[in-house]
């Protein structure tokens, strides 16, 4: 496994322990595995020219027609810690934002 692939499994584990579920979300195209809590979808990502991010959907709708929004990016060489630290502040935003 590599850093990649390791620090989107930690991304992974952190929505799963913040109350997220894994939920699959099918259109005619395709099937994408959603992590969801309450109206928020979010999709875990690394991009190689950006790198982590994670994609919003306020709504299993428009989960379904893919209508996520980008949040920030954190490329790779932030390191680990700084990844996740900035991912999970910018969840706990969304989160809030929501309710």
């Amino acid at each position: 496994m590599n850093q990649v692939q390791q620090i989107l499994g930690k991304i992974k584990a952190m929505l799963l322990k913040m109350g997220f579920v894994e939920t699959p979300v099918t259109n005619p195209y395709r099937s994408e595995i959603n992590f969801v809590r309450s109206n928020l979808y979010c999709i875990p990502q690394y991009v190689e020219c950006l790198g982590f991010l994670i994609e919003y959907a306020d709504s299993y709708e428009e989960a379904k027609k893919h209508g996520h929004e980008d949040g920030d990016s954190f490329p790779l060489e932030m390191g680990e810690a700084a990844i996740l630290a900035g991912l999970e502040k910018e969840v706990r935003l969304n989160i809030n934002n929501g309710l």
